[in-house]
């Protein structure tokens, strides 16, 4: 047993030996090009209107599944414009080992009329999740099959997250165009979930956002 122990040993030495020097320069070409990546986009965003901020923000999610991400971490450099002061944009990375690396876009809004959202979390609905409690709406079974929509505070809170997703018209525009959104009270979150949509197609979905964001959220 001795013998073999210290068969491994050597074998793992030497596979250390050999692997780091690879490692390393994986992770010096992972950096250089991210950093192009990064410069090439930021003339892109600078030719339409929008810029990516110096210094780096919390994004802090409400929900505490691993789909909706989440302890807080850092976001380095979201992305602003002049045109929506009230928003932030970020991008989330999530690695999925053999498969790669998932991007999603998420964008952050504020109330324009300092206004105080239930907390929740909407998302499309999982596997597991058919045999979690959620909230669901028996006039709109489409509705509830489609998501996953969970109140994250007491009684009170539950009937107001009830009562701003019963909106028939909101529903059926969520059907058409699905994505996750997350409120913390004080703050929405709206992003496709493991989507990085282009820098060319921020305009058209922030106007979506918007859209939704002004109509159904911060009435």
């Amino acid at each position: 047993m001795n013998e073999f122990n210290e068969i491994l040993k050597i074998i793992l030495v030497e596979y250390w030996f050999i692997s780091w020097p690879i490692i390393l320069i994986g992770i010096i070409i992972s950096h250089y090009f991210n950093k192009k990546r990064f410069k090439e986009e930021d003339i892109l965003l600078n030719k339409m209107g929008f810029n990516r901020t110096t210094e780096s923000l919390n994004l802090n999610l409400p929900s505490n599944t691993w789909r909706g991400i989440f302890s807080p971490y850092k976001n380095k450099n979201p992305i602003t414009s002049d045109k929506h002061p009230h928003v932030l944009i970020y991008l989330r990375t999530e690695s999925a080992g053999e498969s790669g690396t998932y991007y999603t876009r998420i964008l952050r809004l504020k109330s324009k009329t300092n206004k105080k959202f239930p907390k929740f979390f909407l998302r499309k609905e999982g596997i597991l999740d058919k045999f979690r409690n959620d909230i669901d709406y028996r006039n709109n079974p489409e509705f509830s099959k489609k998501f996953f929509l969970k109140s994250l505070e007491k009684e009170e809170n539950k009937l107001a997250v009830e009562k701003l997703f019963k909106n028939f018209s909101l529903q059926k525009k969520l059907l058409s165009n699905p994505l996750n959104i997350e409120s913390n009270g004080n703050e929405m979150f709206y992003y496709w979930e493991r989507v990085k949509f282009p820098i060319e197609e921020l305009p058209k979905r922030i106007s979506e956002v918007e859209f939704l964001h002004d109509n159904f959220f911060d009435v």
